[in-house]
């Protein structure tokens, strides 16, 4: 039979890549953890660890058992969450990651809810990006994932395969953001292609490849001056004249610097906001209420209402 405490330890051995970094995050000797390894490979009759190099790689088996370990160890802690909860007659403790735009919009409305209808219930957050709030959703260190993902994302970055509840509660316009006297300011669409000479601050590593398919597509190179991760930071630095920026419409709504316009980049990809977990926490009452109150609270947000004050543009063809 398998031992969940064996599986938590497959779990970390997989995140870290050997048995010394799993035994410091767990606090276990690293003859302890190499103890349960070979017990738990003895129980499956399979090898699930091979060494390469300095660093521990899963086996083939121990890649499918890890993909069962996730959800097996998912459902023990939505049991036990459940118990907790009865036994603790309605109170209990939910953990929510969210991206940093989310989490200045509709995470605080989503609390303020839970706080007057369930004022039992602790909602613990964190901020952090889809690739890292995923993996805490999957390591069991947080029951609810906020994330986002653009339109005609495939594979992992879809999220495809996750094995994780995904369930989408908005979609959301991305804004280009320029300074006043910007060529383009006096258009209120305006195509990838007049950007060429344009200066781009972007919010992430990730979004530069996508920028450079798009811009390859238009037939130019993009310039690229910074990553700022800080959406205020970013638009500082257009009004200040240093570049312009792509920003989604939670973003514009958390924060509006007075001195930029925003304006509409034709076929540009929409951002799907979804709420992401392990379906046995759905379970949970605690759990369930959060996430039917993070799509209450993103079906507030009227993307068609402008996010700030918008300077008018003067009449031109787009």
């Amino acid at each position: 039979m398998l031992d969940p405490q064996q599986l938590r330890l497959l779990q970390e051995v997989a995140r870290t890549g050997s048995y010394s970094a799993a035994a410091r995050e767990l606090g276990f000797t690293q003859p302890a953890i190499t103890y349960q390894m070979r017990v738990l490979e003895k129980s499956v009759g399979v090898p699930l660890t091979v060494r390469t190099g300095r660093t521990m790689a899963l086996t083939s088996a121990g890649q499918a058992l890890l993909a069962h370990a996730d959800r097996i160890l998912a459902a023990i802690r939505a049991a036990e969450n459940d118990l907790e909860s009865l036994a603790a007659s309605g109170t209990g403790l939910v953990r929510l990651a969210a991206f940093p735009s989310s989490c200045a919009t509709v995470v605080p409305s989503a609390m303020a809810a839970m706080r007057r209808r369930y004022p039992n219930v602790e909602v613990q957050l964190v901020q952090a990006e889809p690739p890292h709030a995923q993996e805490l959703v999957r390591r069991g260190v947080v029951d609810i994932a906020l994330c986002y993902r653009f339109s005609g994302a495939r594979g992992v970055e879809a999220g495809e395969h996750s094995g994780l509840e995904q369930r989408e509660v908005l979609v959301e316009t991305m804004h280009l953001i320029l300074p006043m006297d910007h060529p383009s300011a006096s258009r209120r669409l305006v195509g990838l292609e007049q950007l060429r000479e344009a200066t781009f601050i972007i919010a992430s590593p990730q979004f530069e490849d996508r920028l450079y398919r798009a811009a390859a597509e238009a037939g130019f190179t993009p310039k690229i001056l910074m990553v700022a991760d800080d959406y205020v930071v970013m638009q500082a630095l257009v009004a200040a004249g240093f570049g312009i920026a792509l920003v989604p419409d939670l973003a514009l709504r958390a924060h509006r610097d007075p001195r930029i316009v925003s304006r509409m980049l034709i076929d540009w990809p929409q951002r799907h906001i979804l709420v992401e977990l392990w379906p046995d926490m759905l379970r949970v009452e605690a759990v369930r209420a959060l996430t039917d109150q993070l799509a209450i609270a993103s079906a507030q947000v009227d993307t068609r209402r402008p996010s700030g004050r918008t300077s008018p543009a003067t009449p031109a063809a787009p």
